[in-house]
């Protein structure tokens, strides 16, 4: 091996340490909460209905990072964050984009709004102040925290014994409706564009 040959695999070598670490670091946030850096994001606004406030969704503008980089929500009423969280990191696919859904309130549940993404739902409660990633148990609808780190949970079994588990069940009125269809969420030349449903001002 010449030492022309041992100098490419050396600077091939470290790029590599280099970009793997660079990615861990934008993954586990490490750097995007400070000032080192912060990969840019496309930032997406919705007025909700009635007293739903304003929900801001941010995800990440460079395509490539979007499967490393989690994206961020919020919910504000009167100028206070009633729902502050990050989401499991994944693309804005231009096939399908994100479509919003509005399901009111009964009674002492909801609002709710749904988030439909192709990778697992985002189910906001309104009322609770809450975000849920919906996913499956098996054969059970089950919503579970929407970073990827589940919310500590139980289920009861047949002969009464409770299994700890991750999240818990998905019933009630979010899970029986689909709801009103507020817009769509797509890629944009921007990073996102909002669509909404009904043709008004984007």
């Amino acid at each position: 091996m010449t030492r022309r040959t041992r100098t490419w695999l050396g600077v091939i070598s470290l790029v590599v340490v280099v970009g793997t670490a660079i990615l861990a670091a934008v993954r586990v946030e490490v750097l995007t909460g400070g000032s080192l850096l912060r990969p840019p994001v496309a930032s997406v606004s919705v007025s909700l209905p009635g007293r739903g406030g304003q929900m801001d969704l941010d995800i990440p503008s460079v395509s490539w990072l979007a499967p490393y980089q989690a994206r961020h929500i919020t919910v504000q009423r009167a100028g206070q964050d009633v729902i502050d969280t990050d989401l499991f990191p994944t693309a804005l696919t231009p096939e399908h984009g994100l479509a919003l859904y509005w399901i009111a309130a009964e009674g002492r549940e909801g609002p709710y709004v749904r988030l439909a993404d192709p990778a697992g739902d985002i189910l906001l409660d309104l009322r609770g102040f809450r975000a849920w990633r919906v996913t499956t148990n098996g054969d059970q609808p089950w919503l579970a925290a929407p970073t990827g780190v589940s919310v500590a949970g139980h289920v009861a079994e047949g002969d009464g014994t409770m299994t700890m588990v991750a999240g818990r069940p998905f019933v009630g009125l979010a899970a029986e409706r689909t709801g009103e269809l507020l817009g769509l969420i797509e890629a944009g030349e921007a990073g996102a564009v909002w669509r909404p449903a009904d043709g008004g001002d984007e």
